[in-house]
């Protein structure tokens, strides 16, 4: 068949079969309310059978396109007697699924977290140097004082090492890096679940800690970009290089 005849053939093709599938005029339309910020965190969809009328699809339809915004984190169910579709709030969590599930089935390691960590990290606590208001300040201060307090005491201080490195993020001012910050250390913790660090991760975590908080209070960029890069080296070398892929 020639490509004119493709063409010819398509152009007679009843125009109810080159429609979208049912659910995805759902899917394109919500969305869209959300980037558009006609639909803002927390609000409610309409019920499955209002949505159905709307649209006029069925219900299984309407389910459907609802599975696949909640895959792409943009909605929310919730169950019980006030349940229901909700907007859900931005965040890292589709990002940290992702990655989560490369971890799983890719068998990421430590070490390629940390790595990805050492060109991530030192940036944006730089610009949070820049920006570092009173409030954090006092956050971080009391994070490192209470990670030292356990290390002293023979106990994990992972939650807080990892509070202090959230923090930061929090702090530097881009949402993007705030994101992505978010989502490497939440597939740490899942590490962490499977392998719990060792003591001596944790106390050079305290040491080095409060030299980026010291840092960070200076107001010096310089200064702690790389007080987070040695930070992390040390990390990346005691986890080892990552393994090269076949």
């Amino acid at each position: 068949m020639t490509a004119r005849a493709v063409v010819a053939a398509i152009d007679r093709e009843p125009a109810k079969r080159r429609r979208p599938r049912a659910f995805q005029q759902i899917v394109d339309e919500i969305r869209g309310d959300v980037f558009g910020r006609r639909l803002r965190d927390g609000d409610r969809l309409p019920s499955e059978a209002a949505l159905a009328e709307r649209f006029a699809v069925s219900r299984l339809a309407v389910r459907e396109a609802l599975r696949v915004l909640e895959l792409q984190g943009l909605v929310r169910v919730a169950h019980g007697f006030q349940g229901g579709v909700f907007v859900a709030e931005s965040g890292s969590m589709p990002v940290t699924a992702a990655l989560e599930t490369m971890l799983r089935l890719e068998h990421l390691d430590r070490a390629e977290i940390y790595t990805a960590r050492r060109y991530l990290e030192p940036n944006t606590a730089a610009l949070a140097a820049r920006r570092l208001d009173q409030r954090t300040s006092l956050a971080l201060q009391e994070n490192v004082a209470e990670a030292a307090r356990r290390v002293d005491a023979g106990r994990p201080a992972f939650a807080k090492n990892l509070e202090f490195h959230t923090l930061i993020a929090e702090a530097c001012g881009n949402r993007i890096l705030r994101l992505m910050t978010s989502a490497v250390l939440e597939l740490l913790r899942v590490v962490e679940q499977r392998k719990p660090s060792d003591a001596k991760v944790n106390r050079e975590a305290s040491q080095a800690h409060a030299a980026i908080l010291d840092a960070l209070r200076s107001g010096d960029a310089t200064q702690t970009r790389a007080a987070m890069e040695r930070h992390l080296e040390w990390l990346e070398r005691h986890y080892g290089a990552p393994r090269p892929r076949a």
